[in-house]
């Protein structure tokens, strides 16, 4: 389990960055403007808003994830059964990510659904106690 909470925490801070890669390449805002005091910079591109939008979204979920692997650990309940809900909610997320950026609709929200689903296995366990 701590692997695949390691494994989120390493995802969402990568995908903290995506959003800043895609305004440095802006021509308007480039590396200096960028690392200055980031005063009226124009807007995001689409698919740097959509990073940007995906990030806001992992972490609206990362507080369930965090607590629900958190518990199981302490409390001793982390089966295989909890770490395969870690692992659908990673792999979820990551095909999340891609989705998004890439636009898909549907498949992105189906997608989306499965990750939240990894966590409601995580917490399967502890709801058997």
């Amino acid at each position: 389990m701590l692997f695949w909470i390691a494994a989120v925490l390493g995802l969402y801070f990568a995908q903290l960055f995506i959003p800043s890669l895609f305004r440095m390449v802006q021509p308007e805002v480039g590396l200096l403007r960028y690392v200055g005091s980031r005063d009226n910079l124009p807007p995001l591109s689409s698919v740097g808003g959509r990073s940007e939008r995906a990030v806001r979204n992992l972490a609206e979920s990362l507080p369930f994830f965090l607590t629900t692997g958190i518990l199981t650990i302490v409390l001793g309940r982390g089966t295989d059964f909890g770490v395969l809900g870690a692992q659908i909610f990673f792999w979820g997320r990551l095909g999340y990510l891609a989705l998004y950026l890439a636009a898909i609709p549907w498949i992105r929200s189906i997608v989306w659904t499965a990750a939240f689903a990894g966590i409601v296995v995580m917490a399967w366990p502890l709801a058997m106690a």
